[in-house]
């Protein structure tokens, strides 16, 4: 829990003090002693603290005069945005409790401390408290029952996607400190994959931090101010101190959505955290620390962004081997049955056996540009159609947008039956329009992937395409043959 963190004992108590030295030194544990108040003042003042263990009455007595700690523990909680702070007294007396969580405290530890145990074990508790205040609960999911059941066992988390899929956010779940790049077109469900790996840690470490971020919406100086937060004063307008985003993932998971639209200079502070995780708020010298897991997404081929200048290596060489693509509707058909019913499923919608049938006919005639969002959003028009207009939910009154594009022509399904999704893909790019960068992208790998298949040897496959070999080992990873 310490490890390359820095926490700040506010204690006047000499016995105390020699006890708590000789515990937290034991530990390894990299820490400040502050005996006053003007002390505490000055360290919180001018290094940036991850915890904050204080005793509530420094310059007072305790029982008879007002805790001074309580002033201390405000201004800790002011300046120190993402700090853990544990409150600690000999006074037994519910009410100064109260005060301490109201001044910013996220604990209380009675004294004498005699185990090292007893703060790791405060400061945990401190931390899913402070993880349960700043987010509201959520209502438990309802588990879908009679015809749905079986696609709620079939896809436990309510995500549909392949056992690969699964397999490698189970793995980066296990590998905390491994970042990941899902890839994918705007639609596909790669936040989900996120919240996916979210959902999966904290099964294992319990609740810890999500913070989704679409950098596609943040540019320029409010960027930084956005990803690493402000210093109260730090420029026009503010007003407050900020944590910043990256300040908030502390512990958990950072999610950045189109992190290829992220300018180069706030690039290069992004790297700077994960290479050794501290960064610096605008407008402050002080040096932060925060360490979480990066789960980015792009719609873009990431190597193509870096040989256009326009992503730094550094940044992709960290996530090379563990991407995760995620297909198009149109190349997944077969799982509209699933995404109808689990989506039918949260909205408690039945319907019957006859219709969901003629219903997933229905939708599987579209080429879904949009993807699941698209699938989604028209699902939710038909309920609310049908709502509005008191109209049976059925079929003929599924309603069809200028988007829903029908998929080729019955003549080119024909066409299609019986040829690999690689062919399918090809075939589709000739006759529709098609994202130019991700057909390169699904050609090449299937081009590799056919050839590794044919060849017994690296060595021969390497032969067979005329390509060096560490071309075809750089190529191997970025598709996940290794």
């Amino acid at each position: 829990m310490f490890e390359n963190r820095k926490l700040l004992v506010i204690e006047d108590d000499r016995q105390e003090i020699e006890n708590l030295g000789l515990l937290l030194r034991q530990q390894n544990v990299n820490f400040v002693l502050a005996s006053t108040v003007r002390d505490a003042m000055d360290a919180i003042s001018s290094d940036a603290f991850d915890f904050v263990l204080s005793d509530l009455h420094i310059d007072t007595k305790a029982g008879f005069e007002k805790p001074d700690g309580l002033f201390v523990i405000r201004s800790a909680a002011e300046q120190l945005p993402n700090v853990t702070i544990v409150a600690m007294s000999s006074d037994p007396r519910t009410e100064i409790w109260n005060e301490a969580l109201s001044a910013g405290a996220h604990h209380f530890i009675r004294k004498p401390i005699s185990k090292m145990d007893e703060i790791y074990i405060a400061f945990s508790l401190a931390r899913e408290r402070k993880l349960l205040v700043g987010k509201s609960k959520k209502a438990v999911a309802k588990k879908p029952e009679g015809r749905w059941k079986k696609y709620a066992e079939g896809f436990p988390y309510g995500i549909v996607i392949g056992e690969r899929e699964m397999r490698r956010a189970r793995g980066v779940a296990k590998k905390r400190n491994a970042s990941c790049v899902v890839i994918g077109e705007t639609g596909t469900g790669k936040e989900e994959i996120a919240k996916l790996i979210h959902r999966l840690r904290s099964e294992e470490e319990g609740m810890i931090p999500y913070v989704a971020v679409n950098c596609a919406t943040i540019t320029g100086g409010i960027a930084e101010s956005l990803l690493f937060g402000h210093r109260k004063g730090a420029f026009t307008g503010a007003e407050q101190s900020t944590i910043g985003f990256i300040g908030e993932a502390d512990g958990g998971i950072l999610f950045l959505d189109e992190i290829q639209t992220l300018d180069i200079p706030t690039q290069q502070k992004l790297l700077r955290v994960l290479n050794d995780g501290t960064y610096n708020r605008v407008g402050e010298s002080k040096t932060y620390r925060s360490q979480f897991q990066l789960i980015a997404a792009s719609t873009r081929d990431l190597d193509l962004e870096v040989e256009a200048g326009r992503f730094l290596i550094d940044i992709r060489t960290r996530m090379i081997g563990l991407d995760m693509h995620l297909p198009p509707l149109r190349e997944r058909i077969e799982d509209i049955p699933a995404l109808t019913a689990l989506y039918l499923s949260k909205k408690d919608i039945e319907i019957s056996d006859k219709e969901f049938s003629d219903l997933v006919g229905k939708l599987q005639e579209f080429h879904w540009s949009g993807n699941i969002r698209q699938l989604f959003k028209a699902l939710e028009s038909w309920i609310l159609l049908c709502e509005f207009d008191e109209l049976p939910l059925t079929v003929e009154n599924f309603p069809e947008s200028r988007g829903m594009l029908k998929l080729a022509s019955s003549a080119v399904k024909k066409t299609l039956q019986g040829l690999s999704k690689e062919e399918k893909s090809f075939l589709r790019a000739l006759n529709e329009d098609y994202d130019f960068e991700k057909a390169i992208f699904d050609f090449e790998q299937a081009i590799l992937e056919a050839a590794l298949k044919r060849h017994k040897s690296i060595g021969e496959c390497c032969r067979a395409l005329n390509l060096p070999r560490s071309t075809l080992d750089a190529k191997r990873r970025k598709y996940g043959f290794i």
